[in-house]
């Protein structure tokens, strides 16, 4: 089977190099390719494709969120994010949109085409140089990590108890409660409550149900 595939790249001699690479081998075949975001979707809707290989940025948009509608269109196209940015945030973006690999444009050849090939059968399995490492990055970054009794404590205060009544229910004295309070803020980076709640909230420590109510 041909897989077929689009190129999208703003940088005109960068696209053309990619599809010859491309083109170069005996199961693979470019059948469009654009120099931007409004023209590479009316690539996209005119051919039948298997894997779509994207730049980040171009002048008129981000080739992550074109990439984003192409997945949710489509949730068996493969699709490689082809790019200079050697970042985390890029990568985990690429990752989170449902990507099927991040290769830089500094990679040999060869790496280029493992992923399209790749892309092509396992569209659902991102790839990346660094993956790992990123990951560890985001969550040691974006997630504090709390004990088992500062997560409870956390969880009372998300739900509105007191200093006395997480006391009561955790059977501990107010003021170990008050110490644990403490050491949640801090790793939080909150003053009060309220900030403490709203930081549990944006980073996922906690879910809220209804207003008062938490759960883990």
């Amino acid at each position: 089977m041909t897989i077929n595939v689009v190129v999208i790249d703003d940088h005109t001699l960068v696209r053309e190099a990619v599809c010859r690479m491309i083109d170069s081998e005996e199961d693979l075949a470019v059948v469009g390719q654009a120099g931007g975001i409004a023209e590479g979707k009316a690539v996209l809707a005119a051919n039948l494709i298997h894997v779509l290989v994207v730049d980040v940025s171009m002048p008129d948009g981000s080739g992550l969120v074109l990439a984003r509608a192409a997945r949710e269109a489509s949730p068996r196209l493969g699709i490689v994010v082809l790019t200079m940015h050697n970042d985390d945030e890029t990568l985990l973006e690429a990752l989170d949109l449902g990507a099927s690999a991040l290769v830089l444009k500094s990679a040999p050849s060869d790496e280029v085409i493992a992923a399209v090939r790749r892309a092509a059968v396992a569209p659902d399995a991102f790839m990346a140089t660094g993956l790992a490492e990123a990951l560890r990055r985001r969550d040691s970054s974006d997630k504090p990590r709390l004990t088992p009794r500062e997560s409870e404590v956390l969880d009372r205060l998300v739900a509105g108890d007191s200093i006395a009544a997480v006391a009561k229910r955790l059977y501990m004295s107010e003021s170990t409660v008050k110490t644990h309070v403490s050491k949640v803020y801090e790793k939080l980076g909150a003053h009060n409550r309220a900030s403490a709640v709203m930081a549990a909230l944006r980073l996922g420590l906690v879910k809220t149900d209804a207003v008062g109510h938490a759960r883990r």
